[in-house]
């Protein structure tokens, strides 16, 4: 009997060992959880979102790695501010651009969130909607900025108010549209970044920057925006 006596109390002590351990695991993973949640809110909700699929009986990944019941944790990777990203697109056109070029582009940022402004003679013919050579390069450099981030992109076309009617464009509107269509449809076919990621939209020459009074004005209004657009 003695010996049976021994044996429980041999395995009630290695259930509490076992115990114990659970426990302290947990602390120290609430803890990195409380610390995430101060530092990184956008962290913390992430990662929280795919641990409750995992304990649902699926799998999370988060950014390169992934989380799951006999795998380790990997960090997502931050995701870039706004002012970040403004400045990265603001080095990659410099990179790119000579100084005498660098006039017909701009990085800003307005309510709708980063705004590459480049005015139509840096990427098309006056009248035209095909993209100049250069249009492309510039492109195919703001292209791993663009797919290395996950918000919606919107592609706006602009006009000035002189009309247009010619065989291929009866208006400034089809003009504007169809501009703004090239460049996604370059950006989704060339770079492989998602389609869905994308809108186009014309606006003619309802939407100005500024006067049409003289010619350097109205050479302002013939643009193309992308649009890197804020977060909901």
């Amino acid at each position: 009997m003695k010996k049976k006596h021994g044996e429980e109390h041999e395995n009630l002590e290695r259930w509490l060992l076992t115990y114990a351990d659970l426990i302290t695991l947990l602390l120290a993973f609430f803890i990195m959880l409380y610390t995430l949640s101060k530092n990184d809110e956008q962290k913390y909700h992430e990662i929280a979102m795919h641990l409750n699929a995992i304990f649902s009986g699926g799998t999370g990944h988060l950014g390169k790695g992934s989380i799951s019941g006999k795998g380790l944790i990997d960090l997502p990777a931050t995701k870039p501010s706004n002012g970040e990203l403004k400045k990265k697109l603001n080095e990659e056109i410099g990179k790119m651009l000579s100084e005498s070029s660098k006039k017909n582009f701009s990085v800003i940022s307005d309510e709708r969130g980063i705004v590459v402004r480049i005015l139509d003679k840096a990427f098309f013919d006056e009248g035209k909607a095909d993209l100049k050579d250069n249009a492309k390069s510039v492109l195919d450099n703001l292209a791993p900025v663009l797919s290395g981030i996950e918000n919606h992109i919107r592609i706006e076309g602009h006009t000035d108010n002189v009309p247009i009617k010619t065989y291929e464009f009866r208006s400034n509107w089809e003009l504007s549209v169809r501009r703004a269509t090239e460049v996604v449809r370059y950006l989704v076919e060339k770079h492989n970044i998602p389609a869905e990621r994308f809108s186009a939209s014309g606006y003619a020459e309802y939407r100005p920057i500024a006067p049409n009074n003289t010619p350097e004005e109205r050479s302002l209004n013939r643009r193309i925006e992308v649009i890197v657009l804020k977060s909901n």
